[in-house]
């Protein structure tokens, strides 16, 4: 892995080479990295909010590493070799930063939030979405990939190593949905159905409420078979997995954040039976509840 500290001066060389402008409104805050831990896995290495302004253009090629570039607001454009992709407010773009790319505001300002990266798996994800489709994606306003991006803003540049399993959970989320979402696209450009749309809206936002497949299927007249299929097929996952995996997420973060007991956050997340609540979160992230939140303290007291 190369080491963070350095990523922000070989971009400044690059960008030095092609750009017109004042580079510190571009260039991104440099993050600490932590070789030994981060070898294996997806990291940042520079990011943060930026604001750029007609006419400015910034231009970099032989660059290592990843771009994800989200637009807030405004517009920007992006030229590479024989294409110009309009970056309209909600559009994410991810970039090879080995390839010759120029971003340029049409919009002024522009507000833009940065995310420069590495890691050995960053290159298949790129590899097969680019397959699919330029690597620009518009996402909707309930998309979670949108609260990953706010989750990488907020952990500032210090990298801890529990920032550094963060970081790779996070940049994993969003090239794993940004996947997903163009694989949907290529099997059926069919519209989600509504009825599927109204599922996962309701395991998105009420996910405490007790569900079941049989009761959801008599709901929408159709089969439980073929709402799993239906679901997985347009989702990734069937439905009970991806409900337990929303609430599992929603159980991490109040490990995390709060003092309520292991009982308490299974109810709270829609689980009230403590013993599956446990075997549940076990079987898919390999740990208890309880051995989860020691190692988050034990990381906690490590970054103090």
């Amino acid at each position: 892995m190369q080491i963070t500290e350095f990523f922000t001066s070989g971009l400044e060389r690059a960008l030095q080479e092609y750009s017109r402008g004042d580079l510190s409104d571009f260039l991104p805050d440099s993050h600490t990295s932590l070789p030994d831990l981060q070898e294996h896995l997806l990291y940042l290495c520079a990011g943060g909010h930026r604001t750029l302004k007609q006419p400015d253009s910034f231009s970099f090629q032989d660059v290592n590493g990843f771009l994800l570039l989200y637009t807030e607001s405004g517009r920007g454009e992006a030229e590479t070799e024989g294409e110009t992709a309009t970056l309209s407010p909600g559009t994410l773009l991810f970039w090879d930063c080995r390839d010759r790319i120029t971003l340029k505001s049409v919009r002024s300002p522009w507000n833009v939030h940065l995310f420069f990266f590495d890691g050995d798996a960053a290159s298949a994800y790129y590899e097969e979405i680019c397959k699919l489709s330029f690597p620009v994606v518009k996402l909707p306003s309930d998309s979670p990939i949108l609260s990953c991006l706010k989750r990488l803003l907020s952990l500032g540049t210090e990298t801890s190593p529990h920032h550094a399993i963060l970081q790779n959970r996070l940049l994993t989320d969003i090239l794993t949905d940004i996947l997903l979402g163009m694989h949907i696209v290529e099997l059926d450009e069919k519209p989600v159905p509504t009825y599927l749309k109204e599922i996962k809206y309701a395991f998105d936002n009420v996910y405490q409420r007790d569900y079941s497949v049989e009761i959801l299927a008599e709901k929408y007249h159709i089969s439980r078979y073929r709402l799993c299929r239906e679901f997985s097929k347009y989702f990734g996952k069937p439905p009970v997995r991806y409900l337990n995996e929303v609430r599992l997420s929603h159980a991490k973060s109040l490990l995390e954040t709060t003092n309520l007991r292991v009982h308490e956050v299974g109810s709270a997340v829609g689980i009230d039976n403590t013993t599956h609540f446990i075997n549940l979160f076990k079987s898919l992230t390999g740990l208890t509840p309880q051995a989860y939140r020691d190692g988050y303290l034990s990381f906690r007291q490590i970054d103090v």
